[in-house]
């Protein structure tokens, strides 16, 4: 065990150690071993603290399979300890509230990962929509959730619930302005909406509307790459590619923004050097994902890419300096361009299956295979 936990002080885990220790990996196992400490100490503030601390972690710089696991400690910790005071460093006056705040990722998570049942993820939902009554919290969030996980099930039942959150009224449990606008600017470009979402956006593109510190510019980078996927699903990929210039160049080191995936893509119709570069730089993590909507993203982006590779080369192969982790692995590093473009495409059709097998529907399935015919997705 750490030397710092000799002398437990979780103050000074919380707010000096956490602050020195590198976000992920690094955070995730100094807060296991913080949150089983408190647990012995039965120390009730921080067994919500560090477990709410942990949660944080895995859905912004983790994977969020963590989170699935360390959920369900925190809610029995809620429903046993209702009246816990929240945490001087944020605004809920009880931890519960803030439980429910953590829950929003969790129901974000049921979309992302296939290994969730259906009827898991309806009991998460219902489950949530039973707290916020019972809490008098707004039902706004729960239907907007509902409109995000239903729209790749079943698109009429997705447009009520997005309707539903429309006339809801706002509350404390409501995210930020700027995110519910980036949410129904990408519902009407889903939509094919264009002049409603443009509406939409002045608030947003003028900084009338911002999220977080208005330096980091958050809720106008997602707009631009919301943007930029709307003009890469139309084919317009000299528009999608001054987007992606845009946003490349205002990442100021959150990778949040740096959807390499999509910027893959993107290049691939317009600057393939550059494209094949970025595959170059990130095909070791993309391959790591465990997140499995995060993999199926990134393995048909690269599926596309080498599709278009095949076309602007001449030869029909590639070099790329893969380790031996790779499980095309060649020492003298020269592939066959369809070898890859089948490699990825086999690894996102199974995942894609998993989740249509998931969902009952032929959605991911269907969307791979258009996008590979350069139909719009």
């Amino acid at each position: 065990m750490a030397d710092w936990l000799d002398e437990y002080d979780p103050e000074w885990i919380m707010d000096v150690l956490l602050e020195e220790t590198g976000h992920g990996k690094p955070a995730l196992e100094v807060l296991r071993q913080a949150i089983q400490a408190a647990d012995r100490h039965q120390d009730i503030r921080y067994m919500f603290a560090f477990r709410i601390q942990f949660c944080r972690e895995s859905t912004f710089y983790g994977d969020g399979m963590e989170l699935m696991v360390t959920f369900p400690e925190l809610l029995a910790l809620a429903d046993k300890y209702p009246d816990q005071p929240g945490d001087r460093r944020y605004v809920f006056r009880y931890e519960a509230e803030h439980v429910m705040w953590v829950y929003k990722w969790i129901l974000d998570n049921c979309m992302d990962f296939y290994q969730i049942s259906l009827e898991d993820c309806k009991k998460f939902l219902e489950d949530y929509r039973q707290r916020c009554v019972r809490m008098g919290l707004s039902l706004r969030n729960y239907y907007s959730t509902m409109y995000g996980f239903y729209w790749q099930i079943d698109r009429e039942f997705s447009e009520q619930c997005f309707h539903k959150y429309e006339k809801l009224p706002r509350d404390g449990h409501s995210d930020c302005r700027a995110c519910e606008r980036n949410m129904e600017i990408k519902f009407y470009l889903d939509r094919e909406d264009l002049k409603k979402a443009e509406k939409l956006a002045a608030d947003i593109e003028s900084f009338r509307l911002t999220c977080g510190a208005r330096e980091k510019k958050s809720a106008w980078l997602r707009m631009k790459i919301a943007y930029m996927n709307y003009y890469m699903r139309h084919g317009d990929y000299e528009t999608a590619q001054g987007y992606a210039k845009l946003v490349g160049r205002h990442f100021s080191g959150e990778t949040e923004y740096e959807c390499w995936d999509d910027f893959l893509v993107c290049y691939a119709h317009t600057n393939i050097g550059k494209a094949l570069n970025i595959y170059k730089s990130h095909w070791k993590e993309w391959m790591g994902l465990r997140c499995p909507m995060d993999a199926y993203e990134a393995d048909k982006s690269a599926c596309l890419f080498f599709k278009e590779l095949q076309k602007a080369r001449k030869g029909s192969t590639v070099k790329i300096h893969y380790d031996s982790s790779f499980p095309l692995y060649r020492e003298d590093g020269q592939y066959q361009i369809a070898d890859l473009q089948e490699f990825h495409y086999r690894r996102a059709k199974d995942i894609a299956e998993k989740f249509d097998c998931r969902n009952g529907t032929s959605y991911y399935v269907d969307k791979l295979e258009e996008s590979l015919r350069g139909e719009l997705g």
